[in-house]
């Protein structure tokens, strides 16, 4: 066996644990959905499948749990990847917006609302919506990902429209909070699986 191979394998599976981020953050709620009669995917936001309302809060504040750590491990894969074709700066910029994913993530599966500590740490919020722009910048010069960057930039266009809706400036019965969260889960958790995949297919060439 050669010597960086057990390397290369823990680098390609911190890469593939990136694709169940948006598997276990969308399969959660979709799993929990049945337990709450009365939830509303448009009003309510995902984290109110994890309280009392629901028979079985267990299933999402697990599946927030699971995603938390795919995030982080997902991280770690991430930043080592991108420190191969861009510089250290922004390859750490990345690392991190991952990891705040998994950071928040854990937190809401380990203190459902209405728990205070469970709404802490809003600022990194602001990491996970810059993901798309920093994987884009990180991509730019790979000739190989036109596709993928592509993808970004509208992931990237999708977020700057939701912007205003989130920072409260302006408000409309056609995007209540509910939808608000998940076109911006949608456009910021969901690249992570896909450029964790696309670099893990990059990976696996080169051995």
């Amino acid at each position: 066996m050669n010597a960086d191979e057990p390397r290369g394998l823990l680098a390609r599976f911190c890469l593939v644990a990136t694709v169940f981020v948006p598997i276990f953050y969308f399969g959660a709620q979709l799993a929990a959905l049945p337990f709450f009669p009365e939830y509303s995917i448009a009003r309510d936001s995902a984290s109110t499948l994890g309280t009392a309302g629901s028979r079985h809060p267990w299933i999402f504040n697990v599946g927030a749990i699971l995603t938390g750590a795919a995030a982080l491990f997902g991280a770690v894969g991430l930043a080592a990847a991108f420190r191969r074709t861009t510089n250290i700066v922004l390859a750490l910029l990345i690392g991190v917006s991952v990891a705040a994913t998994g950071v928040m993530s854990i937190k809401a599966g380990l203190f459902p609302m209405p728990d205070p500590r469970h709404a802490t740490w809003g600022f990194l919020t602001w990491l996970t919506v810059a993901t798309p722009l920093l994987f884009l910048l990180g991509l730019w010069r790979q000739r190989k990902s036109t596709t993928v960057r592509r993808y970004l930039a509208a992931s990237t266009l999708l977020i700057l429209v939701l912007l205003p809706f989130l920072m409260g400036s302006i408000a409309t019965v056609l995007l209540p909070p509910g939808t608000l969260q998940r076109l911006l889960a949608f456009a910021s958790f969901v690249p992570v699986g896909v450029v964790g995949r696309h670099l893990a297919n990059q990976l696996k060439g080169l051995h």
